[in-house]
């Protein structure tokens, strides 16, 4: 077998009229490769017990990555290291602005899956008897090809990564491709409303999203969409979870003039089933040692970082202001510079015993190797900002 050096020269010499790459070109290159693939991993200092998931990802891309470099030698180099590799989900919409739960470690520790969905009329029609049925007959051929490609699990999110194809250029005239389902009945269950927008069930259990499915146009027979399910609120074994994905009622989106409302969407055929089993990886949760105790009321109790997300929690007690609204903000340090992990969502609940609220916000993953974040809460309703708080937190 030849090694990965080797390999990079072989196909950067295969017979073509163009000119081959310089020797820098070639290294840069191979290295972009390597990162992406999951190869380059000999300087990091904390290391995945995920190997065989590794093997895996290199097996499944493999034959793409061959083809992607052959005659590679031909292409402006630069251009070549900005094509994200077919599949991968997580890296793409990773690049896009305005991305939430913004990681780029998703993809060295995802799983790929590469599983097909199947047609899955019945997982919407028998599941939501009173729900409006224009679309909901059964479709003996699917339009088009849904993939899951990506999976990753940690104990704070359930991620997926999913990849709808077209043969012909149906899709190419779209923008984008999201989901339009019909409106709910008064009795309908959960289990249905969350079946209908995209929800996942994990074991049997509902577990919604934080936004509708929402496909980015790769190119012309290509849509990318990556959907995040908090598990905060999931109750049962995170091990070897039976999980089912169902997406109907979708629609192409064509940009409008940017006014509200200017989109126009087209109702497009096909339900897709989707069923697999993940297990979540508490393996590389990091948690944070955090000091300054309670101040202003307010008492920073935990902060957990994966390589998908920063979970921080924090708990207001009744000396708070009653006009008040809590904000927080999160930055991870480096080398003395202070680096903003965007918001990307987050609750609170009531505790009555300890006569306080508990606040849980998400955060984009903090970057590999980053051993201190810096805290700071602040009340978004005053007239001038005001830090009301500010914690120093240390992570292993």
């Amino acid at each position: 077998m030849r090694n990965k050096d080797d390999l990079m020269r072989y196909l950067n010499h295969l017979r073509t009229d163009d000119e081959s790459l310089t020797e820098a070109e070639l290294e840069r290159l191979t290295q972009t490769v390597l990162k992406r693939t999951g190869l380059k991993k000999a300087s990091r200092k904390r290391k995945s017990s995920r190997a065989r998931l590794i093997w895996s990802r290199v097996l499944v891309s493999g034959a793409a990555c061959a083809v992607f470099l052959v005659g590679m030698n031909g292409i402006n180099p630069a251009f070549a290291e900005g094509v994200p590799f077919l599949g991968d989900v997580f890296a793409y919409i990773n690049g896009l602005s305005k991305t939430p739960l913004r990681s780029e470690q998703l993809t060295e520790y995802a799983q790929p899956a590469q599983l097909q969905a199947e047609s899955g009329p019945e997982a919407v029609a028998d599941g939501v008897p009173k729900v409006a049925a224009a679309r909901q007959d059964a479709v003996a051929e699917q339009p088009y090809t849904l993939t899951l490609s990506q999976v990753y699990c940690d104990e704070l999110y359930l991620r997926v990564g999913l990849v709808l194809t077209a043969s012909d250029d149906s899709l190419a005239g779209f923008d984008a491709i999201t989901i339009d389902p019909p409106l709910l009945y008064e009795d309908t269950t959960e289990a249905e409303a969350n079946t209908l927008y995209g929800g996942v069930t994990l074991n049997g259990e509902s577990v919604g999203s934080d936004l509708l499915p929402y496909f980015r146009k790769q190119d012309d027979h290509t849509f990318f969409c990556e959907m995040d399910y908090s598990l905060a609120d999931y109750t049962d074994n995170t091990q070897d979870m039976q999980a089912s994905l169902t997406l109907s009622y979708l629609v192409g989106v064509t940009a409008g003039d940017g006014a509200v409302g200017s989109e126009e969407q087209t109702p497009l055929e096909g339900s897709y089933g989707l069923n697999f089993t993940v297990s979540a990886d508490t393996s590389l949760t990091r948690v944070g040692q955090v000091e300054g105790g309670e101040q202003n009321g307010v008492r920073l109790s935990s902060v957990k970082v994966t390589p998908g997300e920063t979970q921080t929690e924090y708990v207001v007690t009744e000396s708070w202001p009653v006009d008040a609204t809590p904000a927080l903000r999160v930055y991870a340090v480096v080398d003395g510079e202070w680096t903003k992990l965007q918001p990307a969502s987050g609750k609170k609940r009531q505790d009555d015993a300890q006569s306080c609220t508990v606040y849980t916000d998400y955060f984009d993953a903090v970057p590999e190797g980053v051993t201190e974040l810096r805290v700071q809460l602040l009340d978004k309703n005053a007239a001038e900002e005001v830090i009301l708080a500010e914690w120093t937190v240390t992570l292993p």
